[in-house]
Order: structure tokens, then sequence, then C-alpha cells
């Protein structure tokens, strides 16, 4: 499966980042630009790792707020961009090529923030990611990530009906002509991500969930992600959760 996305998203990098991404805090459609929803708070001096950066322009944000940023990403190709955006900014960032269920390269208790935006619905071992997040942050570290919202996926974007089940949890397969590579999407409900991250052994603090009843409040550039489908339902889900400071 890591070798399923890494083709999928090293094949799609040169599209993906000529959408000329923001470096910027960004969660995701219905999260305001900039804002980190309350949820990262000071980050001068932190230690910080994004989990499945690309670009890098989420880390780079934080970077230039005072992080100490190291950004892992299963792709070379992304990496590339990441390590050419850092340049550009002349940015001390340090980027790894690992998958996030496999950090043996960061000891235990590394970071004091995990942090990653729209890369964990890609990731088959949900729980195995949670496990390596959680030993390399110290007691009483963060992580706080987002997805898409999977009540969102179950709706017809343009015509708003639900068309599939909360409940299936088998992935959602989307093969590219043009990129000659399948994306496996795994869509886990809100309920069953709590579960898994609480036996990962965090404290979930926070579930957000981003976004305007106006459809107008939205702008139309994100793909599948429809204004006036996103009004009614959430686009965006960021979970911020913290490992025990006793642990």
């Amino acid at each position: 499966m890591k070798d399923d996305a890494r083709e999928w998203w090293n094949a799609w990098a040169d599209a993906f980042q000529a959408n000329d991404i923001d470096v910027a805090v960004a969660w995701g459609p219905g999260a305001p630009e900039g804002d980190d929803l309350g949820l990262l708070g000071d980050v001068d001096g932190t230690r910080a790792i994004e989990l499945g950066c690309g670009g890098g322009q989420f880390g780079l944000a934080l970077a230039e707020r005072g992080a100490d940023v190291t950004g892992v990403d299963i792709s070379e190709a992304q990496l590339e961009y990441a390590r050419e955006n850092a340049t550009e900014r002349d940015a001390d960032v340090d980027f790894v090529q690992t998958s996030v269920t496999d950090l043996d390269g960061f000891d235990d208790a590394s970071f004091d923030l995990a942090f990653s935006a729209f890369a964990f619905q890609w990731i088959a071992d949900l729980d195995a990611a949670f496990e390596e997040a959680y030993r390399v942050l110290e007691p009483g570290g963060r992580l706080v990530y987002s997805v898409d919202h999977p009540f969102y996926k179950t709706v017809d974007p343009e015509t708003h009906e639900v068309t599939g089940s909360y409940f299936d949890d088998e992935p959602r397969r989307v093969y590219s002509e043009r990129f000659d590579a399948e994306m496996v999407i795994y869509a886990r409900g809100i309920g069953d991500t709590v579960s898994r991250l609480t036996d990962a052994g965090f404290q979930v603090e926070a579930v957000r969930e981003p976004g305007y009843s106006d459809p107008e409040a939205y702008e139309n550039d994100f793909g599948s992600f429809e204004p006036e489908a996103m009004a009614k339902v959430p686009p965006t889900v960021v979970y911020a959760a913290r490992k025990p400071a006793s642990s």
C-alpha cells in the first residue's frame, strides 16, 4: 500500500504543486487560511514534525513563526518541491523521505508537535501512523491533523444527495489515466478515529469541523469540494490530541 501511495503522490506532484500553494497554515476547505483554529498556539521554539508534508508549505509557515520544523513525506518528487520552496524562502527546514507509519529515523520523544494537513486519508495503516506519532512526541506533546470530512465524502457534490454510506469502510479508488496511477482514499468515521487515537494512548482534546453556511464564503478551487455542498456539509475535520504528560 505504501508503494501505491508513493506512486500516486509522485505522479501527481507537478500538477499538484502547479496550483501555487500558499505558504500558510491551511487545514483545508472551510478553514480560514492562516488561522490555526486555536489548536497550535505559540510555536516559537517548538520542535515540530510535519507528517506528509508534500511541498512543505504548512511547515514553512510554522518555521517562519519560529518553530524548528522537520518535514517527512513518502514522495521524493514532492520533497524536491519542498526543498526548493525552503531554499527560496531561506528557511532552515529538514526534509526526510519516509512513511509516516515508519519513523525509525527519529528517536523517541524527539518532537513537541506533530501536524499534518490532508495527508492521513491516504494512509492504509492509520493505527501505525498514530503509534509512530505517539512515540516520537515527548510527554505532553500534541498531534494535530486534518482530513476531508468523512460525511462530506458520502454526498454527491453536484446533487447534494447522500450517495454513499458513512459506515462503509472500503477505501475509495480513483484511477487517473493522465497520471497512470491509482489514488486510494480511506474515510474513517469520527467516532472510529477518536477510538483509534485513544487506543494509541492519546487524549483527544478537540475535534473541529470548520465551515460556513454561506456558499459565497468558499473559494471554488477545491476540486470535488463545491461551495453549495460545503455550505450544507462540513468539508474538513481537524483533530487535536495530546500525549499524556505522565507517559
